[in-house]
């Protein structure tokens, strides 16, 4: 899993819990905080000042925190995300792919992916983003909607959705 793939599975992620995408500044924040760059070489990159780029960053990463559930900020972001990834690989029993994870995408260590290998990252991933549904679903409920709604806005089944409901209960 690259950068790109990391901004893009956590677009997922706030998408399914706040039907919102991330904007291009949030983006490039996180890319930039991943390959190690201070606000102000972000704000530069961006064109934008180093201050706008601050308050968008604290911004994503209340974002960030209430999408995952635990505090994250620029200085726990790495770590928080490389532990999430390794947590949900072990849940799913295929640690070994957590190795595959390259915050520098002009490493020349960077692993060649072949067919079989991205058909499995897409499995990860799948099982992942169910993972994460299943698990958004409390805090929908608590915002008051129907399994009905929850069910249509993650792409679950209304049976599915009950039952972690009435497990809640």
């Amino acid at each position: 899993m690259n950068a790109q793939d990391l901004v893009s599975y956590l677009d997922e992620l706030i998408l399914s819990s706040t039907g919102k995408h991330i904007d291009s500044l949030q983006t490039a924040i996180l890319k930039g905080v991943l390959n190690g760059q201070k606000y102000a070489d972000i704000a530069q990159e961006y064109n934008c000042s180093k201050g706008h780029a601050k308050d968008e960053a604290y911004k994503l990463w209340q974002l960030l925190s209430n999408t995952l559930g635990e505090d994250i900020n620029k200085s726990n972001f790495r770590a928080t995300v490389e532990r999430m990834i390794a947590k949900n690989f072990r849940g799913i029993g295929n640690i070994g792919q957590v190795n595959k994870l390259n915050f520098c995408p002009n490493s020349s260590s960077e692993i060649e992916e072949n067919d079989d290998v991205i058909n499995d990252d897409k499995i990860i991933i799948d099982s992942i983003q169910k993972k994460t549904k299943r698990e958004t679903i409390p805090r929908l409920v608590k915002l008051g909607l129907t399994a009905e709604q929850i069910a249509e806005a993650l792409d679950l089944s209304i049976q599915e959705v009950s039952k972690i409901v009435a497990s809640q209960n």
